[in-house]
């Protein structure tokens, strides 16, 4: 577990995968001026939303909801390398307009080599999916940086 702690909750992995899998019950519609409410909050239906629902984030400032950008994200996580990806890490790109940041949740690796993973994504023009996803991502892939929300409590083997 990381010593630096960000606002926010302490919250496991497998917390961090099954809030991610709740908008998976129904698969949530793509939208930066939209909103998903369930029971974990209500927060923006957009890919920095969905990680900061499931990682557990307040809302900014926290009586809006709505969870942070991607530029949050990575404010509230630290780099790390491919070979430390465990679900619950994300791969983000911060750089950019709201119409090229993004980010995906690292749900574990889909093969021995490394270059595929399943990713919990919220897209535009898509709904909430678990995808297999090529490493980092498919689109302009050398700005993707691993990240590890620094509020995660790793469990005990």
């Amino acid at each position: 577990m990381s010593t630096s702690r960000v606002p926010g909750r302490l919250t496991s992995r497998a917390e961090i995968i099954e809030r991610a899998e709740s908008w998976l019950r129904r698969p949530v519609a793509y939208g930066q001026n939209k909103f998903h409410a369930n029971e974990f909050g209500i927060y923006r239906a957009d890919c920095s939303g969905y990680v900061s629902m499931a990682w557990g984030m307040p809302g900014r400032p926290e009586d809006r909801h709505g969870g942070l950008d991607t530029v949050g994200l990575a404010g509230a996580s630290v780099e790390i390398s491919q070979g430390e990806l465990v679900a619950g890490d994300v791969l983000i790109r911060t750089d950019g307009t709201n119409l090229t940041r993004h980010v995906v949740l690292f749900g574990g690796w889909a093969d021995e080599a490394g270059e595929k993973y399943w990713g919990y994504e919220q897209a535009g023009g898509t709904r909430t999916a678990l995808r297999l996803v090529t490493f980092p991502y498919e689109t302009s892939p050398e700005l993707y940086v691993s990240r590890r929300y620094l509020n995660v409590v790793e469990e005990a083997a």
